[in-house]
């Protein structure tokens, strides 16, 4: 690993980005491709880790893959649909989302599907999904015996679905989209029943929009229940936005240098729950020109004080907000963020060590964060951050970097996982 010292931002800037394309919609088109019994078209999928994780693996699965490069952003040619009855291992290197996606497959096939990953990926839990496959019909052999299960994994289906499914979505809504993914290639379809609150459920939306898309319906019979019937998804060209989560960072440096960013491929016609960040930068007093397919976010001369804000709609985006808490003019407190403890790391108590490291005031409970300013950034000494494996670690905090110049990240390429570029991207503003 080598590291990287983030140079401060001197001046204001205005530029404009291209974002790679979203990685919740790029998961969730390459599975339904996989599924498709036919060709699909896939352009503006991100060159990154992740989805180079699930390309791989669908062809490990039996799908033909074709992909071609252009700035930084791949056209994929998917000829579905994967074989169900042989033998395979899967590596999903450190992609939990295509994890997901790909136990939910393998509850389709009757052949074994042995999955497995980075070490950090291990012990993030499935438990839940484990847990539900077992219970309607297949066999699920988990090799790790923590109390919350991760990997590697064999599941031997097929999932049996003569009565509605029930999960806990109190964790994460991947799971839940796992089983929506799958939901129309299962003989009765799927009627889901959610347990418990559920979370992040703007993640599903995005789900339930993908999914029509491709010729599938999803009902909402009720806020924790839904109905899908058998279908066939179909085929043809889809184009993936930009990135919500990764427009966060730059719409968050453009509020913090009174400065201008220019989003070409994100707009209000977006169905990502991150957008949303866009109306929280507002809030800290920046102008927000939201159009349907660009944003353009100017930042303002003074920032507003933000005292309480509820994330749970958007955890991954609240962690960019916790990388600007100590610049803004007085303490926040930001909650919602349990689901933060099962990310690529524990990003709650990681972000709460590495802040105090730093000299940071903060204080947490399990479900929020308290960070106070630091006014006064030159007592800030240089300070080499651990990322934990975790790419958003990474680019959240190179929020704080950009306005003392004194911080390192342990490791410049942990951004390869979802925005190889952002680095680049980062220093056309400086």
């Amino acid at each position: 690993m080598s590291q990287f010292a983030i140079p401060a931002i001197t001046k204001p800037f205005n530029a404009e980005i291209c974002l790679p394309g979203s990685k919740s919609i790029a998961l969730r088109q390459l599975a339904m491709a996989a599924l498709h019994s036919g060709q699909t078209t896939l352009s503006g999928i991100p060159k990154c880790d992740d989805a180079d994780a699930m390309l791989d693996c669908i062809a490990r699965l039996g799908a033909q893959v074709e992909v071609t490069e252009h700035n930084q952003q791949e056209q994929v040619t998917v000829l579905g649909p994967i074989n169900l009855t042989e033998d395979v291992t899967l590596d999903a290197r450190m992609s939990g989302a295509s994890t997901r996606l790909l136990i939910g497959l393998a509850a389709l096939r009757t052949g074994t599907t042995t999955i497995d990953g980075h070490p950090s990926l291990r012990v993030r839990t499935n438990q839940p999904l484990f847990e539900t496959l077992s219970r309607y019909g297949c066999d699920v052999q988990v090799k790790n015996s923590q109390d919350y299960p991760g990997l590697p994994v064999t599941i031997r289906g097929p999932l049996q679905t003569d009565q509605p499914i029930r999960i806990d979505g109190s964790l994460s809504s991947q799971y839940i989209t796992a089983l929506m993914t799958i939901a129309p290639l299962c003989p009765n379809g799927l009627t889901i029943e959610i347990e418990g609150a559920l979370v992040s459920r703007p993640y599903l939306n995005i789900t339930t929009n993908e999914m029509r898309k491709r010729g599938a319906e999803v009902n909402w019979i009720s806020d924790q229940t839904l109905n899908i019937p058998a279908s066939a998804y179909s085929g043809g060209a889809i184009t993936v936005e930009g990135d919500a989560t990764g427009a966060t960072y730059f719409a968050a440096l453009a509020t913090l240098h009174r400065s201008t960013i220019t989003l070409s491929n994100l707009g209000n016609s977006s169905a990502q729950g991150d957008y949303a960040f866009m109306q929280v930068m507002a809030s800290l007093g920046a102008e927000v020109d939201s159009q349907a397919h660009q944003t353009i976010i100017t930042g303002p001369a003074v920032l507003s004080a933000l005292a309480n804000i509820d994330m749970t709609a958007m955890p991954d985006a609240a962690l960019t907000l916790i990388g600007m808490g100590m610049l803004l003019p007085q303490p926040v407190t930001i909650t919602g963020l349990s689901t933060l403890h099962h990310k690529e790391c524990d990003r709650l108590e990681c972000s709460v060590t590495e802040l105090q490291n730093m000299g940071v005031q903060v204080a947490s409970t399990w479900d929020s964060i308290t960070i106070h300013p630091m006014a006064d950034l030159s007592q800030l000494s240089e300070y080499t951050m651990t990322t934990y494996h975790d790419h958003r670690m990474a680019m959240a905090f190179s929020m704080l970097g950009s306005k003392s110049g004194q911080l390192r990240v342990d490791d410049e390429r942990v951004v390869d996982k979802t925005f190889p570029t952002y680095w680049e991207e980062y220093l056309r503003l400086v």
